[in-house]
């Protein structure tokens, strides 16, 4: 009787024991710990002024060239008073996967010899002249990355102006002659992705 009783207390410590086992896997509070990466694509940035990457390069003064429109009283690739030409900014977005806004401002510099070297106006991929304002020079435009043409020729036009606006006198012209300097204009180049 004692070995019955004996059994029968093992039978019920072993039911107890798996009771507990399958009421605290039904009422337990699951925890678990698992670890791991998730990679996401960054979007390309990668602008090509005049086939030039802006990001491996600290100034573009090296990729704009300007170009003399002819003058029979002028000697050829020169600008004197009354001279006119032109330089082109190429925007390359195809490798730019996200919308921007690119911002191009022109004004004059106090190195350059010239103080009458004015920007007259502008066309983007060969439409027509747009004239600019003076006191800002700012040509500005979106980019979309869904668009289908995101090649952008920027054509800006430029005069020594003689006459009416200049600030130059005559005497002005031929010392910015003798003096050995260059005329310059600061082109100011940004690109400022869009979030809207």
């Amino acid at each position: 009787m004692q070995q019955k009783r004996k059994i029968k207390l093992l039978l019920a410590f072993i039911a107890l024991i798996i009771c507990i086992t399958q009421i605290s896997q039904t009422y337990a509070k699951y925890i678990e710990t698992k670890e791991g990466d998730t990679s996401f694509t960054i979007a390309q940035w990668k602008v090509l002024v005049n086939n030039q990457d802006i990001s491996e390069t600290t100034t573009m003064s090296s990729l704009i060239s300007p170009i003399y429109i002819d003058n029979e009283n002028i000697k050829e690739g020169v600008i004197a008073p009354g001279s006119e030409g032109y330089f082109d900014i190429e925007i390359d977005a195809n490798n730019v996967e996200v919308s921007f806004l690119y911002n191009i401002t022109i004004g004059s510099t106090e190195e350059s010899s010239v103080q009458d070297l004015k920007i007259t106006g502008y066309s983007q991929n060969e439409s027509a002249i747009i004239p600019l304002v003076e006191e800002t020079n700012n040509i500005s435009d979106t980019i979309y990355y869904n668009q289908s043409e995101k090649n952008i020729k920027l054509r800006i036009y430029f005069s020594w102006i003689e006459g009416e606006g200049e600030t130059m006198n005559n005497q002005s012209d031929t010392n910015a002659a003798l003096s050995g300097k260059n005329g310059k204009l600061k082109i100011n180049l940004s690109f400022i992705q869009t979030l809207n």
